[in-house]
């Protein structure tokens, strides 16, 4: 079928993806299957400005080490004045506005040569686009104050009208008296990020007040997850961090939060914590000091608390981390091997009937795998096969993994310079010009080449995929070997090419498409050799695909940079989150063992952390509140504080010590939480890596001392060396030697554990 007769194919394919439940894609990819083009884009970039100009990567102290200078902004900020920005890490170009997504209207013109997002006049509040006032690169705001009410049975607020009181208005019980649910929400940029301040106040106030008689001096810090790669302002309302803060506002808790501290924004920690620290030397400087502050946030937002409170000591007094990871780029050593391994099983291995069971995939990748649960992608990939391209793709077996229900699209979305699923916010030549990816949003971090794109830190060189599983009689040696000389890796960031997402890219071809990004990998040359070559061990007839190298200056800069937990904090942290694992999930539940095992290799003890899980939709989020509030008054942690599971009703499991216990930490029993609630593992774990899951460049062995050393447990594989010779020539990973890439613990701010 040729280009013209594929459009009209497309279109009516594209409608009926649209009545057939893809808004599971959307919301996952956070854009419409095909996109209206945003009313305004960013037009052009600063004159100079390069992001394909090449530098080193970030070589300087740990980030804890480098304190923000805040005697160089001019706090508080009045009505009517602009935040400041902090330039100390450079500014990233291009930067999307979204102020008027967020009800602030048109940003401030900052300059009259076309760069960045236009600005018109206004009559009437209308926009007058014959009418240009100039542009705006940094999106800035006057600060504004303004009253909100709540909405009585719902968990929403609305602007407070300037005649009589609503008649929806919520009304709270206060000290004996009963008040109306009023909030004093200050709203502005600071560090060219949209930020929310709000806490109970009297609407016969002026709202110009810096007081608030409801006020219990204790502010919440709200941070909200996702995945971004820069570049955007991103919005923020009050509505986006009060909705279900909406029990501990009624107690007199202020609440803070900012668009950069959005990770679908960005994950750039760095700037993260700095933006973080902005906004509450606002909030002191006008309001006052907090007693204490609490963080709280979901996924990211568990990310940022976790890193916030290692890089800026002091910022925040305890946190609520839920649905945590320790980090998002020690995730990316694994969940960039996740395409890798369901293409090999999709494609590379489908005359294998194993891997048509989900299930047996899983005894490979770790992740939770089910043949009864479906990914997104499935609905438009039958769709393409349906079109006539059923001879070139592949059929999928039924279910999914955790990996590709939950983390497909993240791989290129964080990998591939050339892919953006919001490339539409900027004009063509801006994005064409632009690189996209994790890995050049942090290019003050990573680095760049003098290829002109940045450095990056996934590599699997000498990893063996599947070796527990080996171990443990799940997998047959040729299996294992036709899996590690075919896994293969991703192209350099210069060879990659735009990825072959249907619709979600922009393409006008169903012929091309990749669930995968297959045509972005390392592939063995010529096809794979079939699996009966290994089981008779012909090694001179053996082809292996080949393996990425992280950059090891860019490895040791995510370490310094602040990116990675290493678990140093000691302050109150309570991790609770919903059991996912079995709903394949990408919040997985040995994401928080992780984090217990780094602050016990940083401190030596863990008495700090509180672990807590449920059943959905049981949510002890309230109750974590109420025990860090007595655990940061007295000083002291509570009795009360101790880990614990209960049902999806609420209704208790367990708590006490040992309810955890198990082989994850060395002990000798299942503790009942962790039986009630079994954690699943990574690739990696199963490749042999440590559960801390902090390991970016394995120290290598060669084959022989491998066998010798007992790598492979009770199989003899002293038969195969030669084989295992030819697919890892290099040598096979080490673990127990740790990251060759991480600096020395003296040069992270790490003192001996004694």
């Amino acid at each position: 079928m040729d280009k013209a007769g594929t459009l009209p194919l497309l279109l009516l394919l594209a409608a009926l993806l649209a009545l057939s439940g893809c808004s599971e894609i959307q919301a996952r990819l956070g854009r419409h299957l095909l996109p209206e083009p945003p009313e305004l884009v960013v037009e052009a970039l600063p004159p100079g400005y390069d992001p394909a100009a090449p530098r080193p990567s970030y070589g300087g102290p740990h980030a804890s080490q480098v304190p923000l200078d805040l005697s160089g902004f001019d706090f508080p900020i009045a009505p009517g004045q602009v935040g400041p920005v902090d330039t100390s890490l450079g500014l990233q170009y291009p930067f999307a506005c979204n102020t008027e997504d967020s009800d602030l209207g048109q940003p401030l013109v900052d300059n009259r040569e076309g760069i960045g997002t236009p600005v018109f006049e206004e009559r009437d509040g209308v926009k007058d686009k014959r009418s240009l006032l100039g542009h705006s690169k940094d999106c800035l705001l006057p600060t504004r104050l303004d009253y909100f009410y709540k909405v009585e049975g719902r968990d929403d607020f609305r602007p407070w009208p300037e005649d009589d009181d609503p008649e929806d208005l919520a009304w709270l019980e206060w000290q004996g008296q009963r008040i109306p649910f009023v909030l004093r929400v200050e709203r502005g940029t600071i560090n060219r990020f949209i930020y929310v301040i709000a806490m109970l106040a009297d609407p016969e106030a002026p709202v110009t007040d810096s007081h608030s008689p409801y006020w219990n001096n204790k502010l919440i810090y709200h941070f909200k997850g996702g995945v971004g790669i820069g570049k955007r302002q991103g919005r923020m309302s009050l509505g986006s961090i009060g909705s279900r803060r909406i029990e501990q506002l009624a107690q007199g808790y202020a609440l803070a939060g900012s668009s950069g501290n959005v990770t679908s924004n960005h994950y750039n920690m760095w700037l993260a914590a700095n933006t973080a620290e902005l906004v509450k030397a606002q909030f002191a400087a006008r309001y006052g000091q907090p007693d204490y502050t609490v963080g709280i946030g979901g996924s990211g937002g568990a990310v940022q608390q976790y890193l916030i409170a290692q890089n800026k000591p002091g910022l925040l007094d305890a946190l609520i981390p839920q649905y945590s990871y320790p980090d998002m780029i020690t995730q990316s050593v694994w969940a960039l091997d996740c395409e890798l391994l369901e293409y090999y099983f999709d494609v590379t291995a489908r005359d294998n009937p194993r891997w048509q069971a989900q299930e047996n995939r899983g005894l490979v990748m770790g992740v939770a795998a089910s043949s009864e649960v479906e990914h997104e992608f499935k609905k438009y990939y039958r769709w393409a096969r349906m079109a006539g391209f059923g001879l070139r793709l592949p059929s999928l077996p039924p279910g999914a993994t955790e990996c590709s229900k939950s983390w497909r699209g993240l791989a290129p979305l964080t990998n591939n310079p050339h892919y953006s699923h919001r490339a539409h916010h900027y004009a063509p030549a801006v994005a064409r010009k632009e690189r996209f990816s994790h890995w050049h949003d942090l290019a003050y971090v990573y680095g760049v080449g003098e290829d002109g794109y940045a450095h990056r830190t996934h590599d699997n060189v000498g990893v063996q995929y599947g070796l527990d599983a080996l171990i443990r009689g799940q997998l047959s040696m040729a299996e294992f070997l036709h899996l590690n000389a075919n896994i293969g890796s991703w192209k350099a960031p210069k060879d990659m090419v735009q990825e072959k997402l249907w619709v979600l890219t922009g393409d006008d071809s169903l012929a091309g498409v990749s669930i995968w990004s297959d045509h972005n990998m390392q592939k063995t040359p010529g096809s794979p050799v079939p699996l009966r070559v290994f089981e008779r061990n012909q090694v001179e007839l053996v082809k292996t695909a080949p393996r990425s190298r992280g950059h090891m200056a860019a490895m040791a800069a995510a370490y310094r940079s602040g990116h990675v937990f290493l678990g140093n904090i000691g302050i109150p942290v309570i991790d609770l989150r919903h059991y996912l694992d079995h709903e394949l999930d990408m919040h997985h539940s040995y994401a928080t063992l992780s984090s217990w095992l780094r602050i016990r290799a940083a401190r030596g003890q863990v008495d700090n952390l509180v672990i807590w899980q449920s059943g959905k939709p049981y949510d002890p989020s309230d109750k974590a509140f109420e025990l860090l509030d007595e655990w940061l008054t007295s000083g002291r942690r509570p009795a009360t504080a101790r880990d614990a599971c209960w049902t999806d009703r609420g209704e208790l499991i367990a708590e006490g010590e040992g309810v955890w216990n198990g082989t994850w930490r060395g002990d000798a029993d299942t503790g009942a939480c962790l039986a009630h609630y079994p954690p699943y593992r990574s690739p990696r774990n199963v490749a042999g890596g440590p559960l801390t899951g902090d390991l970016f460049k394995c120290a290598l062995v060669p084959v022989s001392e491998a066998i010798v050393r007992g790598f492979y447990g009770p199989i003899e594989a002293a038969p195969h060396r030669s084989m295992l010779e030819t697919i890892f020539p290099e040598g096979v990973c080490d673990y127990r030697r740790g990251d060759v890439s991480r600096p020395p613990d003296a040069e992270l701010g790490l003192l001996p554990v004694l």
